[in-house]
């Protein structure tokens, strides 16, 4: 679809600190402006929002037990300047701060969006002048509330329509930015985003997104629990909010079965019908399957051995996850073991987040190091590593990272001084999963670029 820009107000009241956005002007005039607040946060179901006028230590909350996705009323305050402070709900620890201003007869919605280990509020003017919208028309914009999810793609497309044969909306949104106004026909689109420049990385699809005529509108979109998919949230400017998460999870499934067991796996809901997640796979991790998790009804998955039917049931998938389902073991007697991904990318650039997954049923627990550097201990077979971990990287195409993989019992597994000599390339920010999967008379090392 085309989109026409609007001729408006297109900037953000952000923390004063921030480079990024402008604030509005007004503070310190006589007069009052309204503010309120939704809470959009990764990990916090609830929180208290405290503010003070800078420069005062006296502070108060403004509100308190805001949980997810709720948007608050107005809170009315004289134009000034004020420090506003993110808590837990009920906790007296600051997660946040930063310095806001409130303009004379303006109002604002405070969003407050991040992991509780970076949290940020970014607060939307919302008095753009709607005379400037034609009749049967809607504007819209979008802000990618996100850090971890990379640069996205967003459109706003008929139902049904092709991806790539559609122009985006809004191409190459960063995270933590606010797009361009776009003036569009009011309606109901189907609203897809996807991973900047491939349309077929979908990370999040609504089928029906209504948009109504004569309003100034925002489509907030905040990261999902597996750090690839996102949620929506439609902010009306001085109207309602309304969250219109991802339905949808992602699967993968990693064979390692022993004498080249072959694994093919599905998934039949009665609402959705029948997905293929794998089919004769060996020896190997298969792309991500993007399904939709039921709601009303449950979901059968199926999963076969060389032909023979090894599981058959539900398992617990949730909407905005990433997960891999690895299959090992004994052709005779293999195993599942479904693990939760974590492709949330790192903060900073030159560092990289990795685990390790032992697929081996007879190696008896595997550590890998970067460099020399333990990055995770202890993974036993059909098990991954406790955590991820950050390791920093050259972002060089000519330095690649030493990678060993050790079995406790056997000693080396993976050396890249052996199988890469020039060491292994990493980037970041990025997230890695190291395999090692059942192979013919040696373990198979898969070192897996995530998203």
């Amino acid at each position: 679809m085309t989109s026409a820009p609007v001729i408006g107000r297109r900037t953000v009241l952000a923390a004063l600190a921030s480079p990024l956005w402008l604030a509005a002007c007004g503070h310190g005039s006589s007069g009052s402006g309204s503010i309120r607040a939704i809470n959009l946060t990764d990990d916090l179901a609830s929180v208290d929002l405290y503010q003070s006028i800078t420069n005062v230590s006296s502070a108060s909350v403004l509100f308190g037990g805001l949980n997810t996705g709720v948007l608050s009323s107005y809170a009315t305050l004289d134009a000034n300047t004020y420090t506003l402070n993110v808590n837990s709900a009920g906790n007296a620890t600051s997660l946040f701060t930063g310095n806001y201003s409130i303009a004379k007869d303006a109002h604002y919605t405070a969003v407050i969006w991040g992991p509780q280990a970076s949290l940020r509020i970014n607060t939307l003017p919302e008095d753009d002048d709607t005379t400037q919208i034609a009749s049967g028309n809607t504007v819209v914009r979008i802000f990618n509330a996100t850090e971890t999810t990379g640069t996205l793609d967003v459109y706003l497309t008929s139902p049904g329509a092709s991806l790539p044969s559609s122009t985006p909306t809004q191409a190459g949104l960063t995270g933590g930015s606010l797009s361009g106004f776009h003036q569009i026909p009011a309606g109901t689109y189907e609203l897809r985003v996807t991973g900047t420049g491939n349309p077929s990385d979908i990370r999040l699809d609504i089928a029906a997104f209504a948009l109504s005529a004569g309003q100034y509108s925002t489509i907030v979109l905040t990261a999902g629990r597996g750090g690839a998919l996102v949620n929506s949230t439609l902010i009306v400017e001085q109207g309602a909010a309304t969250s219109t998460p991802s339905l949808q999870a992602r699967i993968r499934v990693a064979a390692s079965v022993d004498h080249f067991g072959s694994v093919t796996a599905s998934i039949n809901d009665t609402t959705y019908g029948v997905q293929t997640l794998a089919t004769n796979l060996i020896t190997g991790v298969s792309p991500y399957t993007l399904i939709t998790v039921a709601t009303s009804t449950s979901a059968t998955y199926s999963i076969q051995v060389n032909g023979a039917t090894m599981f058959t049931g539900p398992l617990n998938v949730t909407a905005g996850g990433d997960y891999t389902f690895l299959v090992w073991g004994p052709v005779n007697a293999p195993q599942l073991s479904q693990l939760a991904d974590n492709n949330n990318l790192p903060l900073a650039a030159n560092q990289a987040s990795m685990r390790l997954v032992n697929g081996v049923d007879n190696l008896s627990s595997l550590s890998l190091y970067v460099n020399h550097n333990p990055v995770s201990q202890g993974v036993g077979p059909g098990q991954q590593s406790s955590s991820y971990a950050l390791v920093t990287v050259t972002n060089s195409a000519f330095i690649g990272a030493f990678v060993e993989v050790d079995d406790a019992i056997a000693g080396p597994v993976f050396l890249s001084s052996t199988n890469q000599p020039n060491g292994v390339p990493l980037s970041g920010p990025a997230v890695y999963s190291v395999f090692v999967l059942s192979g013919q008379s040696t373990p198979k090392t898969l070192l897996v670029p995530e998203l």
